[in-house]
């Protein structure tokens, strides 16, 4: 069993203070597998300071999975071990994670680290005459909670290989699904002309070469509603197979929003189909001039770049259409909405040093504006949808209050149901404070219990972590409010976001009017 002496540690994890290095401790433990809890030889595990990860130290457990780093100065580490490729925080739930804290008083020497082992997807793609299917993509879907809600995202893309065989590794245990779109190998295109009319019989011309394959789920639907669910217990391997059907590649014609010869095409930059949960699920597509091939029959919906007449990049289009046949689409104007704002501070000076950036869920829509000197901004054309806002700013800056005129905003995100003018007012305010505390159960600290902070003014977003191996946590950034404070000692699966799930716990929970006077100790809770 590799173990390092002190001065490379302290080497290591310094520059730290005197006092610190002067009492050196130990963590050391066991890395296990869940299932049957089996040691675990030849696990990479890694200690880093919890304020710099990057100054990381590293062992390999021996035959009976043990591992240890000597002369740790006091602090908190984060602990992780690397299996097969595939690294794990301790007690590990979405992005958080228990830190080992040492000092005097602290049993960092008898760790147990229960590695899950990973689940996996492998499957191939075949046609209707059961050959394989190379070069497609395969995507991969998600049902999980995240922050307290159940979502499904995109999770994973990969191509299928010569064999139309893929492969999905390190998964944990959920609920999931596969789809399938892509071309045949051999598939060729039939080019219109963008001067031709797409009623005439001479420009209907078609090939049998010409096909795609719409976007197709295990096991074979064609829609999201008809999709297979794939639900992997912990280390389960599915072997799937998934059937595409070839149709008629559909061709669509982009309407100049400048028609001029100087002025370059419309550039498509997302054509996208409502997937599980009405995710959108972004497509390959293929593009000459301003015609758009490779689509089967189907509803998608179209993000479009208009270029402007001095050739500068132009306004964002988007159009859902429910596609047949060969066709034009339009873009227009009236499909965006205009953003006016106004940044409002006790220093007029201060709230003009920001960038605001508003960017959707998918990723596809962001937009900036710099705050002008007077406090104001504008996005001239911004697409319907919901969006986070955030702020460059002092780290002391929080949103004291926000209102919208023309769209709504809760719960942190704004909600643009339409394109109409919207006026945005955001008033800061200075003072957030981090709220450091304890978590406990019959009087002793608890470790790995999800600590919540729920504010009272539900525009704000809930502060969370998981307390560490003595029981601290740490929620930062806390703007000034009244707060219910609540620890659970297992968080997995639960639905917090929603108010009748959470309404039991906050009966229960420690009421907080930040800031604080002193350092608060909540009580765990046991699952309901």
């Amino acid at each position: 069993m590799p173990i390092f002496r002190i001065l490379p540690i302290l080497a290591a994890l310094s520059p730290l203070s005197a006092a610190q290095q002067t009492a050196p401790y130990t963590i050391a433990g066991h890395v296990v597998r869940h299932l049957d809890q089996q040691s675990l030889p030849g696990v990479r595990v890694s200690i880093a300071p919890v304020k710099d990860t990057e100054r990381q130290v590293s062992v390999t457990t021996g035959p009976n999975g043990e591992f240890s780093f000597a002369g740790v100065p006091a602090g908190k580490y984060q602990l992780q071990a690397t299996h097969h490729g595939f690294p794990r925080l301790y007690q590990q739930c979405e992005n958080y994670s228990t830190a080992i804290v040492t000092g005097p008083n602290q049993d960092t020497e008898h760790i147990v680290f229960t590695f899950d082992a990973p689940a996996g997807i492998a499957g191939t793609v075949v046609d209707e005459d059961n050959e394989p299917v190379p070069r497609v993509t395969v995507y991969l879907f998600s049902t999980s909670i995240v922050a307290g809600k159940s979502e499904t995202r995109q999770i994973n893309a990969v191509a299928t290989e010569e064999s139309g065989t893929f492969h999905f590794g390190g998964l944990v245990s959920g609920t999931y699904y596969v789809a399938v779109a892509g071309r045949p190998w051999y598939a060729q295109s039939v080019f219109m002309p963008a001067s031709s009319q797409l009623g005439n019989d001479s420009s209907k011309q078609t090939s049998q070469l010409d096909v795609t394959y719409p976007l197709t789920y295990y096991s074979s639907a064609t829609n999201p509603e008809g999709a297979t669910p794939l639900k992997l217990q912990e280390g389960e391997k599915a072997n799937i197979q998934i059937r595409v059907h070839s149709v008629p590649s559909l061709h669509i014609h982009l309407e100049n929003l400048n028609a001029s010869e100087s002025i370059p095409p419309p550039f498509v930059t997302g054509v996208t189909q409502a997937g599980p949960g009405g995710i959108p699920v972004r497509l390959d597509s293929l593009q000459a001039g301003t015609e758009l091939f490779g689509i089967a029959p189907g509803r998608y919906t179209f993000l479009v770049q208009a270029p402007a007449q001095d050739q500068t990049v132009g306004a964002m289009h988007e159009q859902a259409v429910t596609l047949n046949a060969d066709t034009t689409l339009h873009f227009s104007d009236a499909a965006s909405a205009s953003l006016k704002g106004r940044i409002l501070s006790n220093s007029a000076e201060e709230s003009a040093k920001h960038t605001i950036t508003l960017t959707a869920p998918s990723a596809m829509n962001l937009y900036r504006a710099d705050v002008r000197p007077d406090g104001s901004f504008e996005i001239p054309r911004i697409l319907p949808g919901h969006y986070s806002i955030s702020l460059t700013s002092t780290p002391d800056t929080y949103f004291a209050k926000v209102e919208a005129k023309g769209a709504t905003y809760t719960n942190g995100e704004l909600k643009l149901a339409q394109a109409a003018p919207v006026e945005l007012t955001i008033r800061l305010g200075r003072g957030v404070t981090n709220i450091d505390g304890i978590v406990v159960q019959d009087k002793k600290a608890l470790a790995g219990a999800a600590v919540l902070l729920i504010p009272q003014d539900r525009t704000r977003t809930v502060g969370q972590d998981q307390s560490d191996s003595d029981g601290t946590f740490t929620i930062p950034n806390v703007p000034p409010g009244r707060y219910t404070l609540v620890a659970v000692d297992d968080w997995h699966s639960l639905l917090y976001a929603d108010p009748a799930v959470i309404a039991p716990y906050l009966e229960h929970g420690l009421v907080l009017d930040v800031p604080l006077n002193k350092m608060p100790t909540v009580e765990v809770q046991h699952r309901k």
